[in-house]
């Protein structure tokens, strides 16, 4: 017997090594093979690197990865495509799916050859928003009364079936695929188990509430024709309800004997109809879309790269040379980075010692000018003014001396 554990990943490099261990350490005792396919769904971290390591160390490891993100449906399908187990599991990267309850499925399913699979549906979390709570509990309802299908609230994709399930499954190529109503439209004995969800390992959800409502949205266009029905029926009804109006309002004011408005009626229903037409034709339009891209026959998803366990001993050291490679790379960007770094870190000092330097001078310049301003405010001290010698008369002028030239008579 083998177990194939299809888990798909986008952007799970915090997650995806954790949960391999964890799954390993609880597969490695089991009696049965177990074969792992981790769908890369075109990420843009290191999950594809992180992936290549594991497959290099371990043998039982196979590496779908997509040319860009298609999306978790066409991970499933294109996991589904190579799974060579006799049972076969969804699971998620993120450990919030314990592969121990896929050990108890497994057992369930050898246990009760009744049963052709097991689905997981979650308990309510004390975390989630009343709208998150009330849109899950009603989505189903709804899904269930416009399919005809039953649909069980809560279900997720984590399930583990048998390979008849799985063939079933995979003869259903339609493109827009919803596999939570692909399990319910193929029927097969299914029972259902409550899980509690656990919080993520690493990263964060890429399920926002926009993502969600689209997904939603998915799935009843996907199973459902009765929303073509709609506009009939609404336009019925509003065609009823405004032609009651219009006689109303034209009794009424004939008994008033009131003038009535024939222009506001008009625009008041065009109003209506316009939206009701507007609204038609958007469903309309959606279905056609949908058959517009049917009819292409794209494929689901595009491969860039596939390593099979099978193959492990050609692709090991292919892969661990790459892995060699991109690490070298790697410390080589990591070297730039520091010398760029440091690079930076004297800049700014020298860039503070001039800033610095420039305060200083400020500074001095400040304390110069503060100065002159104090020198000026000063009361200036008045010099006494020097008095003239007397000039003395020529008559008293004689010199003295060698130069003197004086003779005496």
């Amino acid at each position: 017997m083998k177990l194939s554990l299809i888990i798909p990943c986008f952007n799970e490099e915090d997650c995806v090594e954790a949960f391999f261990e964890a799954a390993n350490n609880v597969f490695s005792t089991r009696t049965y093979q177990t074969e792992y396919i981790f769908v890369n769904d075109g990420s843009s971290d290191k999950t594809l690197s992180l992936l290549k390591g594991l497959y290099v160390e371990n043998r039982d490891i196979n590496i779908i990865s997509f040319s860009r993100n298609f999306g978790k449906e066409a991970a499933m399908y294109a996991g589904l495509k190579v799974a060579k187990g006799d049972y076969l599991c969804f699971i998620d990267a993120d450990l919030q799916q314990r592969p121990e309850l896929v050990a108890k499925m497994v057992e369930l399913l050898e246990k009760h050859r009744e049963y052709d699979c097991i689905a997981a549906y979650a308990k309510e979390r004390s975390d989630e928003s009343k709208i998150a709570r009330f849109g899950k509990k009603h989505f189903y309802k709804i899904m269930t009364k416009i399919s005809g299908i039953e649909f069980v609230g809560g279900a997720s994709d984590f399930r583990c079936f048998r390979r008849n399930v799985a063939d079933a499954i995979l003869e259903l190529s339609e493109y827009h695929r919803f596999t939570k109503g692909l399990f319910a439209w193929v029927g097969f004995n299914t029972r259902y188990v409550p899980y509690e969800i656990q919080e993520r390992s690493g990263g964060e959800s890429k399920w926002s509430f926009t993502s969600l409502f689209r997904y939603a949205f998915e799935g009843m266009v996907a199973f459902s024709n009765k929303p073509l029905h709609w506009p009939l029926y609404t336009g019925i009804v509003s065609t009823v309800f405004g032609i009651l109006y219009l006689l109303f309002y034209i009794i009424f004011n004939i008994i008033q004997k009131q003038m009535f408005s024939e222009a506001a009626i008009v625009i008041a229903l065009m109003f209506i109809f316009f939206g009701l037409t507007l609204t038609a034709l958007g469903i309309i339009g959606e279905y056609i879309g949908k058959i517009h891209i049917q009819v292409k026959k794209r494929p689901s998803f595009i491969l860039s790269e596939n390593y099979t366990a099978k193959e492990h001993e050609k692709n090991a050291p292919l892969l661990q040379k790459e892995l060699e490679r991109e690490a070298a790379e790697l410390k080589k960007l990591k070297i730039k980075k520091a010398k760029f770094k440091e690079m930076k870190r004297k800049q700014q000092i020298m860039e503070q010692l001039v800033a610095r330097q420039e305060l200083e001078r400020e500074a001095e310049q400040a304390q110069q000018e503060a100065e002159a301003v104090e020198e000026n405010k000063a009361p200036k001290k008045v010099k006494p003014k020097r008095k003239k010698k007397a000039e003395p008369n020529e008559e008293e002028i004689y010199t003295t001396g060698p130069e003197s030239g004086f003779e005496d008579e």
